[in-house]
């Protein structure tokens, strides 16, 4: 068996002066040490390194922005592509379309497609990895428009388990194609994308209005009440929390207490529907702010900063009954944990122990509720435990999963990107319900030696299917 130190791309051992920077991934509490980094330029050095693992039975794991939560890039021994090299972005205005590597995170397209106007529909922080995200769907502000990323998924390039370089798309490989929008994780090795683009409506009007603790159970209702309904351009996005006691902009009576916020993001012309869900109850706090939408997608990197530790659940909710702003209300003012907001600076959007995005009733492709990744849904609702320290992990891990556990009743489904658990072959089997049986017969037929072992749908657990 040859040294792996004598592949074409370059090897970062754990002797190498650059080995722990390029380990860590965004979420600080995943802390494993891979044998290997194997930083690969091209697809043809992807599939080198793969047959290498192969023939010395190593495990490999696959990382591009390194910001899954649950931190499948990396494994203890393990060899990790490291696709960050491959990082080009190629715009094609005849098509309509931008090429982007496997590597590229988020930013560096929004950029690359500002000055025309257009964007690619995606997250909601410019550091996020563009594979990851697309693979297991993509939602973010331009979502209730637009529908998810791999809604505008023209085709990909996938290195395979035994090497071979595959373009997919409808027309070619068309069954592993529709695995990746939305299970693509552990399939194989992305290298490109290519995306269909969206013209912007224009600049993005973002208000943010913060109510006192007594007012949040009639500001969710009206949340719950008006939001869905809003015209499409206009997306709606609810957070409980306790306010920093460093937020000098609140009354002094606010800070340190709990409180809700309510910001809405506009494309185009504000509208009066958008003005009413605010009418009627006194806020604390108010902002307004029109930017561009590139300006908007930095808007809270900081926000999420790399070097936080994380815990996240997600959940997929139906109906935003009383029971279920009950049980919200009574879980997050039971958050153990303490604000890690990066600055006095109160953005739309921050990290907190439960925020909810007002989705959509709309099925805008017929096609849609056929892939993996979940279709129309009508809440959005993230449970989430940040912490900078070991020793604070403990409560804050079961906090989120006691929380969880008192939404199941409310739960209609789960977005993979957002949950810290890895999962197994039951959570699978509840994230894809009848495209499960179809995903895994894709995973037979193009990975049956299971290679890609860190995403839902993983043969060790299927070996009966």
């Amino acid at each position: 068996m040859s040294d792996i130190t004598t592949l074409s791309c370059r090897v970062v051992l754990p002797a190498d002066a650059d080995y722990d920077q390029l380990r860590h991934v965004w979420n600080a509490d995943i802390d494993r040490r891979p044998a290997a980094i194997a930083r690969c330029a091209t697809p043809e050095q992807v599939s080198e390194v793969l047959a290498w693992a192969r023939a010395a039975n190593v495990q490999v794991t696959v990382r591009g922005g390194g910001h899954n939560l649950a931190g499948t890039a990396v494994a203890d021994g393990a060899v990790q592509i490291d696709t960050r090299p491959m990082n080009a972005v190629v715009v094609d205005q005849e098509a309509g379309t931008v090429t982007v590597g496997a590597g590229c995170v988020w930013g560096e397209v929004d950029r690359a497609v500002e000055d025309l106007g257009v964007a690619v529909p995606a997250g909601v922080v410019s550091h996020t990895g563009v594979a990851g995200l697309t693979l297991g769907g993509g939602f973010g502000y331009l979502t209730r428009m637009h529908g998810a990323t791999v809604d505008h998924l023209v085709s990909a390039q996938i290195v395979v388990a035994d090497g071979r370089i595959l373009t997919v798309s409808d027309d070619e490989n068309p069954d592993l194609f529709w695995a990746i929008k939305g299970a693509g994780h552990n399939y194989g090795v992305a290298t490109s994308f290519t995306y269909r683009y969206v013209k912007l409506l224009g600049l993005a009007t973002v208000r943010t209005h913060l109510y006192a603790a007594a007012d949040r159970r009639v500001m969710m209702e009206r949340f719950r009440d008006l939001a869905i309904d809003l015209p499409a351009n206009v997306g709606t996005y609810l957070r409980v929390y306790r306010a920093p006691e460093y937020w000098s902009q609140l009354p002094a009576a606010n800070r340190g207490e709990p409180i809700l916020s309510l910001s809405t993001i506009t494309y185009g012309d504000p509208t009066e529907e958008e003005k009413a869900l605010f009418d009627g109850v006194e806020p604390i706090y108010t902002s307004e702010r029109t930017i561009p939408h590139v300006t908007l997608q930095h808007s809270t990197d900081d926000e999420f900063r790399h070097g936080i530790r994380h815990y996240w659940r997600h959940t997929f909710v139906h109906e935003l009954s009383t029971e279920a702003i009950d049980t919200i209300l009574h879980w997050a003012d039971a958050y153990p944990g303490r604000s890690l907001n990066s600055s006095a600076f109160i953005s739309h959007q921050v990290m907190c122990p439960f925020e909810m995005i007002a989705g959509t009733n709309e099925v805008r492709d017929g096609s849609r509720d056929a892939l993996p990744s979940h279709g129309p849904m009508r809440y959005s609702a993230n449970i989430g435990a940040d912490w900078e320290f070991p020793a604070e992990k403990a409560p804050l891990v079961d906090w989120v999963r006691g929380f969880s556990d008192a939404m199941r009743p409310f739960q209609g489904g789960t977005y993979i990107n957002f949950t810290s658990v890895q999962g197994d072959d039951a959570v699978a089997k509840a994230v894809y319900g009848d495209k499960y049986d179809r995903l895994v017969a894709v995973k037979k037929e193009y990975d049956p030696a299971n290679v890609f072992s860190r995403g839902l749908v993983d043969l060790s657990d299927t070996a009966d299917s």
